[in-house]
């Protein structure tokens, strides 16, 4: 049984949902989560990092996330390599044609739809959207995600409409009403899930250049640096009807779907061992 060490900055909950998937397509590998954010409360800093290198002594492979840490681990006499986010791949896709099961909450929003799935948070660029719905109030913003954040100034926007969590299975249903996807965060803290989500389902996306992975997908997303940027992008990615581009945004939501994540980590297990 092979131990892989866990490392990230999420909290142990969030990051036990992405271990599953990578666990149920992988045999012989027992995850351990080791995650800062609690112990730092529990501990001082050296015992953190004495419990830290422990951990890492017991362990075959460290995986981190944000990958941004990989380098910094490599003291530690173990292989480091970063955990990537993922997306479970068919339940997105199904999302490119508009035969999932209509959300009642959306009968009464017109289009077009530029659509949000994520948590809601400070790392999420609220004032670009406020801008938006000011500027465009025929366009509808449909926000899908857990609030943790003060929303109470969009309030005066009708074209704006923040639905709270939903259940993950129900997420797809939600994309395939939305004629524009967009990815507002502000910093390389930020989750790239939804990205995943959207490059899955081929949809026109318009996205900051936040997390630093949206950057990879440049010649299949819209990049938006500004809020005017993002305006002007929305617009254009609105009346888009470029194949292209929507078979190569699929492409790159398969190559993020959690088959190939566990299949990648199963080559590196293998290059340990051999």
């Amino acid at each position: 049984m092979k131990k892989i060490l866990v490392l990230s900055s999420q909290s142990q909950e969030a990051e036990q949902e992405r271990l599953e998937q990578l666990s149920a397509r992988l045999s012989g590998c027992e995850f351990v989560i080791f995650a800062p954010k609690v112990f730092r409360g529990l501990f001082k800093e050296f015992r953190f990092n004495r419990a830290l290198k422990k951990a890492a002594q017991q362990a075959d492979l460290i995986l981190v996330c944000p990958a941004a840490h990989t380098e910094r681990l490599l003291y530690l006499g173990k292989p480091v390599h970063p955990l990537l986010d993922g997306v479970d791949f068919e339940a997105f896709n199904a999302a490119k044609e508009r035969s999932l099961p209509f959300p009642d909450n959306l009968f009464n929003v017109k289009n077009p739809i530029i659509g949000y799935l994520g948590t809601i948070d400070d790392n999420v660029n609220l004032q670009t959207l406020e801008l938006a719905a000011e500027a465009y109030p025929e366009w509808s913003f449909v926000l899908v995600g857990p609030v943790r954040t003060d929303v109470d100034f969009l309030g005066k926007f009708p074209n704006i409409h923040i639905l709270g969590e939903k259940p993950r299975l129900h997420l797809p249903a939600y994309l395939s009403r939305f004629d524009v996807c967009v990815n507002l965060a502000k910093n390389n803290g930020a989750s790239a899930e939804n990205l995943y989500q959207y490059l899955s389902a081929g949809k026109p996306i318009v996205s900051a250049p936040h997390p630093a992975v949206a950057l990879d997908y440049t010649e299949a997303i819209y990049l938006a640096g500004t809020p005017e940027e993002f305006i002007a992008l929305c617009k254009k990615a609105i009346v888009e009807r470029d194949a292209w581009k929507v078979r190569r945004r699929v492409e790159y939501g398969r190559a993020a779907g959690w088959d190939a994540r566990a299949a990648e980590l199963e080559r590196i297990i293998k290059e340990l061992y051999t």
